[in-house]
This record gives C-alpha cells, sequence and structure tokens, in this order.
C-alpha cells in the first residue's frame, strides 16, 4: 500500500503533483511498493490527499512516462518492474588539471621549441588565410595539397639530390605513417629486412602482421648487404638509427642492385639527415636509385615541429598510379591546415634559412654533449662522434644495465632513452642522450649529472 503520510509537504515550494511524483518513486525504486501492486484511482487518491483530481493524473502520467508505472485499460495503474535504484552519488569535486611532466633533460630526437620561427610561420598562415582561405580546409588531391609537393619535390632535389615530380611526392601525417603505408603496400605476405637495432615502431608493425623478418645487423657505418634480400628492406642510411652511423655509397649501391635482382624495394627512412655538422648533408640513398626500387620517406618533425604532424613519400614512379588506385582519401592525420601555409614557407626560402640556423645551433651542442660524454671514463663505456643527427648513442660497459639507468635518470628529471628495447636481438645497451633542448652552456652539467646517475646505477 502507498505510505500517505510522506507523498506531500506544506513547507516545499515544489508543485503538488511532482512532490507525488517524487514519493512514488521513492517508494517504487525501494522496494516499498511491490511489483503488480495496484495504485488508487486517481479520484481515491485525491480525496486522501484532499487534492484536485486533475493533479494526481498528471502525477500518474509522469509516472507511466517514466516507467515506474504502467496503465491497463479498464484495469488501472499498476506499479512496474524496476530494479532499486540507488540514490545518486554526490558528484566528485572537480580536481586541477594535472600538469603533464616535462620531457626531460637530453631527450633524444626533440627540436628545440625556441628554435621554431613562431613569427615567420605565423605571417605565412595568416597570409594564406587572406589569400586563399579554402586551402585551409579543403583538399581535394590524395596525395595532399599540390603546393606542398611541388615545393617537397624542389626540396629533395636541393638538400638531397633526388631527382623527382611533384606527382611523386605523397604528404601523409609524418615519416611513421609513410613508413607504414609503403611496408603494407609494398610486403603483400612476403618478407621484410629490418635493421638491427633499430626503429621500434616499425619492428612493431611488422611484428603485428605475422611478416617473416631477416635483421640486419647495424654497425657503425650501417648494415651490410645480405646474401639472400627479403622482398623488402627498410634502411635509415644517412644516420643510423639509433647508432648514428653513415651507409658507404658502396654499400648503397650494393642494396640498389640486389634489390633490383630480387625484384624488391627498399624504403630509405631519412629522419635528420639535415642536421649533419661536418661538411654538407649526404646525398640519399635515392638520389643513386636508377631503376625506380627505393621510395624515399621524409619528416618535417625533426626539422621543424612535431606539432604540424606532417611527412611524406616519394615514390618511384611505377609505383604511383598503382597508390592512386588504392590511396582515395587524404591521410586522415596528415593536418590540411598546414600543408598550404608549409608551401609559402618553402617557396620563401625561410624554410631552408630555418634548417640552416638550426643547423648551426645543434652543432654547437652536439659539439658540448659529445665534449661532456668524452670526460666519462672507459669503464663506464663509450661512443662515437659522427657529428649528425639529434642523438648520440653511448654504448654502456658490461654490467650496466641500461633500462635501469634510464628510470632512475627519469627520476631525477632527465629524458634519455635506452638502447637495448630497439635491439630485438639483444646485443646492445646504451643511452640515447639528447642535447637539441640544451644550451651548450648547460649541457657539461646536466652530463655530469648524468654520469654520477650512471656510476651509482652500476
Amino acid at each position: 500500500m502507498i505510505d500517505l503520510s510522506g507523498l506531500l509537504s506544506k513547507a516545499s515550494a515544489e508543485p503538488i503533483y511532482l512532490q507525488i511524483v517524487s514519493a512514488l518513486r521513492r517508494q517504487i525504486s525501494s522496494g516499498s511498493l511491490a511489483i503488480g501492486t495496484r495504485l488508487p484511482s486517481s479520484r481515491a487518491l485525491a480525496q486522501d490527499l484532499g487534492v484536485a483530481r486533475s493533479t494526481v493524473v498528471t502525477a500518474y502520467e509522469q509516472l507511466v512516462a517514466e516507467g515506474f508505472a504502467e496503465a491497463r485499460r479498464g484495469a488501472g495503474i499498476f506499479v512496474c518492474d524496476v530494479a532499486p535504484i540507488r540514490p545518486p552519488e554526490a558528484p566528485p569535486r572537480p580536481q586541477p588539471a594535472a600538469v603533464p611532466p616535462a620531457p626531460g633533460m637530453l631527450q633524444p630526437g626533440a627540436p628545440d621549441p625556441a628554435v621554431f620561427p613562431a613569427r615567420s610561420w605565423a605571417r605565412c598562415v595568416s597570409r594564406v588565410a587572406r589569400m586563399d582561405p579554402l586551402s585551409l580546409s579543403h583538399q581535394e588531391d590524395s596525395f595532399g595539397d599540390p603546393e606542398l609537393r611541388r615545393e617537397i619535390a624542389a626540396y629533395a632535389a636541393r638538400w638531397r639530390g633526388i631527382d623527382c615530380s611533384a606527382d611523386q611526392v605523397l604528404v601523409t601525417s609524418g615519416a611513421r605513417e609513410a613508413l607504414e603505408l609503403a611496408m603494407d603496400f609494398l610486403v603483400e605476405g612476403e618478407d621484410i629486412a629490418l635493421e638491427a637495432p633499430g626503429f621500434t615502431p616499425t619492428q612493431r608493425f611488422a611484428a603485428a602482421r605475422g611478416w617473416p623478418v631477416r635483421w640486419l645487423r647495424a654497425g657503425e657505418r650501417g648494415a651490410e648487404v645480405p646474401r639472400q634480400m627479403a622482398k623488402v628492406t627498410l634502411l635509415t642510411p644517412s644516420h643510423q638509427f639509433p647508432l648514428g652511423g653513415t651507409l658507404p655509397v658502396p654499400q648503397r649501391q650494393a642494396f640498389l642492385q640486389a634489390a633490383r635482382e630480387r625484384g624488391g624495394w627498399i624504403i630509405e627512412d631519412d629522419f635528420d639527415s639535415e642536421f649533419r655538422y661536418a661538411g654538407q648533408p649526404v646525398p640519399a640513398m635515392a638520389a643513386l636509385d636508377r631503376e625506380g626500387r627505393c621510395i624515399y620517406v621524409g619528416t618535417f618533425s625533426k626539422t621543424f615541429s612535431h606539432a604540424l604532424r606532417l611527412g611524406y613519400a616519394i615514390l618511384p614512379p611505377a609505383l604511383v598510379p598503382r597508390f592512386r588506385a588504392r590511396f582515395f582519401q587524404p591521410s586522415a592525420g596528415a593536418a590540411i591546415t598546414a600543408q598550404r601555409p608549409l608551401a609559402e614557407f618553402m617557396a620563401s626560402g625561410q624554410y631552408d634559412r630555418h634548417i640552416r640556423r638550426a643547423r648551426r645551433l645543434y652543432a654547437e651542442r652536439y659539439a658540448a654533449a659529445a665534449d661532456a660524454l668524452a670526460q666519462w671514463p672507459e669503464a663506464l663505456g663509450s661512443f662515437r662522434r659522427h657529428n649528425a643527427g639529434m642523438q648520440i648513442a653511448f654504448h654502456l660497459a658490461g654490467g650496466l644495465a641500461d633500462v635501469r639507468i634510464c628510470r632512475r635518470a627519469a627520476s631525477a628529471g632527465y629524458g634519455v632513452q635506452p638502447l637495448s628495447p630497439h635491439d630485438p636481438e639483444g646485443r646492445s645497451r646504451g643511452l640515447l642522450t639528447g642535447f637539441c633542448q640544451s644550451s651548450a652552456a648547460d649541457l657539461p652539467g646536466q652530463i655530469a649529472g648524468l654520469r654520477r646517475i650512471v656510476e651509482e646505477g652500476g
């Protein structure tokens, strides 16, 4: 039976019909009114409560609409099967937004945000917004903005010696997407050769697809040509990742010849070749390719900004129609808004000037970092001065665990990374040490602090 005592309150400002609804809803939810109980007629309940019948009718209609009761023609209003409902808990107090941890000192491979030419970039974005605002939000070509692709082709010829047209350029969300697109397109269920140590995302990508992997042991001068070439070979010839060596031209030519004889393909990951601090950048492997067996992959994340999320692949002419046939939509991750401004930035010569400035600054920092690491005793390990790239691979002496040391270093504010996770064969231990985000004056002290952590971790 309905508990009439709690249905109405004279002190409440709530409308009477809502008081009735709330009280009956509580009794039904708590189980005080059993499932199937017939509620009093609207006339009877109105008399008991001393209210107008229309008020009770409105309350009953609301309960039926909410599913707490059902109306049976000719029989009345009955309680529905409603599981007991817990009263709503008080909402949690809002917590202040957590401040993300800083990336850490000596983080490898990370450009210095302070080097980014923000004002010049903003002027390019503003100019494009005034002159061609549609290009910031609309793109018809699945390979990317045509003007950006023309500028990339010109840049590749200027800086990397690659003879190509804009039709061969595919804009992606970064080097990683370009690598994965090329791998997925070319392997076709056959085998792939990867450097060891090498880039872990490509290793995981191959493993997830179950491809047979041939490991190319990489040394200080890159990988040796294997006796049996895989269908696809992925190389970092200009600056081997993560060790830092440069693949000699004869070995590059031998890889290309072996790929031609196998009917296979080379994917060249040229992730930071602009940053060579002694002499000029080495021409790309794709510049030596006369048989159309090499896909070149570049990125703006290292030279310009991670935030732009832009990279590209330069395809051999024979592969362009095949990629076109399967690549119907623009890359989902490649920022359309940034493509035309970047084309404008490159066409104006500002991109080349930015790279020259960044290379000059990073050269000073590389020298400071290398000089500081050279002070470490041989008992801790060794490294090679490659005078290139955005990180230095310091090889730890036996008995020193790089993962444990990096974990301890992270707690002290460092961003150095262990070398061992990049080596599927488990032969490498070391520290990948960055320098681009630190000033030349700060690097000796930072590296001295890291040395103390390494010595304590040994």
